[in-house]
């Protein structure tokens, strides 16, 4: 692989139907020739981070609406945190100027301690082994764009997909399959 298209976002076409990846937007972290590592951005869980917190032993301070995104399908019991650039933490590592990451559980408890913040909490990651993901590209399942912290920090997650694509200059509807070889 001569080029690794982390950071960016890898969007999902409408004929994806994968029950995780239908209609997501991935922030690509890492991809190396052992894989590559993603975190869904725009699907919410059921679970509320005022509840996650409760559970752990964190103070809360934050909008009691907010939930935890699920960020894929491998280890949901992994949580991370993507976080604006106005949260400096020790512990956490830039993904781009204006993001960063951090699986760290102090970060989470100095995050959710403020009473306002652009963080959002993710439960699992999204995973894939050597080729899978240059096949699956290769295929048309995804198309690429630069990552924006906007759409992570800033935009409702169920319209982060279609603005996503529209900011790239397609139309959702418009989309077909394509790219890959004859079956």
């Amino acid at each position: 692989m001569a080029t690794s298209l982390a950071p960016g976002f890898l969007v999902a076409v409408p004929q994806l139907l994968d029950p995780n990846f239908r209609q997501s937007v991935v922030l690509l972290l890492e991809q190396n020739p052992e894989g590559a590592l993603g975190v869904v951005i725009n699907h919410d869980s059921p679970l509320l981070l005022r509840e996650l917190c409760a559970d752990h032993e964190i103070p809360y301070g934050g909008d009691p609406a907010k939930r935890v995104r699920r960020g894929g399908p491998v280890q949901p019991e992994q949580g991370l945190v993507l976080y604006g650039a106005e949260h400096a933490d020790p512990e956490g590592r830039q993904v781009i100027d204006g993001l960063h990451v951090s699986v760290s559980r102090g970060t989470l408890s100095r995050l959710c301690g403020m009473t306002r913040g652009r963080f959002h909490c993710f439960s699992g990651y999204a995973g894939w082994g050597p080729g899978q993901l240059e096949r699956e590209i290769a295929d048309g399942s995804w198309i690429f764009a630069p990552v924006d912290p906007r759409f992570v920090l800033d935009h409702e997650p169920a319209h982060v997909w279609a603005e996503c694509l529209r900011d790239q200059g397609l139309d959702p509807a418009a989309i077909v399959p394509g790219g890959g070889g004859e079956s």
